[in-house]
């Protein structure tokens, strides 16, 4: 007898676990490593756990078809690109700030969403939005006590939400009209990984392709894990609400800030204003969703 099926709120909450989870061993990978080196094996990682569950659960053939072009689109831009600004977030300004500015993605989905619909925003997502405003604003407050880093820095991870968010519009249209969520993560993932292959053979000899030995292990472990966190996002979109979906897998922020402050005590501080900007920013997304939501 089959064990039974998780919940699709508790596949979220995994999810959101497993993108924290992922952003922590990027940090400490980043110490042996370019951010775009570290891009490129993450992705590797990911694109072939992808691909390996969906080659399979799925009928590969599935894949030649003009339906699938839309997921290709996306993956122009995501993971590849938007992992790469993220991976420069986190390089840059550390775990405890860029993966909770990171977690503004549903907002940016959403408001992309409603720009094309031609919707007026409600009371309810322009308080969202404040709150995410205030949430960055703490995020952006710098103290003498902080390890040098620049406010302009803070463009990347907000540079990987956008493109997220980009990728989520596009997968919703493009699920009209296909239902391989799997093969469309699978080719997204392709996609972008003959991207990051063309970046990164342009970028040979100018030092942005560092790799140490010492890297490998820890870059290895957060693709697959955020390989495991894209997937259960999906089945976790199969089976429920985006309304309730979407926010909880946005935590990953609140699941990053915590693990920083358990495993990466002698790299960041995490203090009550970026815990409590983080909060906001979920908080925020959350009542976004909500407002948005039909």
């Amino acid at each position: 007898m089959p064990p039974p099926a998780l919940p699709p709120p508790v596949l979220a909450l995994l999810a959101a676990a497993g993108f924290g989870c992922s952003a922590v061993l990027v940090r400490r990978g980043l110490f042996h490593a370019a951010p775009l080196a570290a891009t490129l094996v993450s992705v590797v990682f990911t694109t072939l756990v992808v691909c390996g569950l969906a080659a399979a659960t799925a009928p590969v053939s599935r894949l030649l078809t003009w339906q699938i072009l839309p997921f290709v689109v996306a993956g122009t831009v995501t993971p590849g690109l938007s992992r790469l600004a993220l991976f420069l977030g986190v390089h840059r300004i550390g775990v405890g700030r860029a993966m909770p500015l990171v977690s503004t993605a549903p907002a940016f989905a959403v408001f992309l969403a409603t720009a094309a619909l031609g919707e007026r925003p409600s009371a309810p997502l322009l308080a969202g939005v404040a709150a995410i405003i205030v949430g960055g604003a703490m995020l952006a407050w710098r103290t003498g006590s902080d390890l040098p880093w620049r406010r302009r820095d803070l463009i990347f991870p907000l540079a990987a939400a956008l493109g997220f968010a980009v990728r989520d519009n596009i997968f919703r249209w493009g699920f009209r009209d296909y239902e391989e969520p799997l093969l469309a993560a699978a080719a997204a993932a392709l996609a972008s990984l003959a991207v990051m292959g063309t970046d990164g053979t342009g970028a040979r000899g100018t030092g942005r392709l560092r790799l140490d030995r010492a890297a490998w292990g820890f870059l290895a472990a957060s693709g697959l894990a955020d390989a495991v966190a894209y997937v259960l996002t999906l089945r976790a979109f199969k089976g429920g609400e985006v309304s309730v979906i979407s926010p909880l897998v946005s935590t990953h922020g609140i699941f990053a800030l915590a693990l920083t402050a358990i495993f990466l005590r002698d790299l960041e501080r995490v203090t009550w204003r970026l815990v409590t900007g983080a909060a906001l920013i979920v908080l925020g997304s959350v009542a976004i969703l909500r407002a948005a939501s039909p």
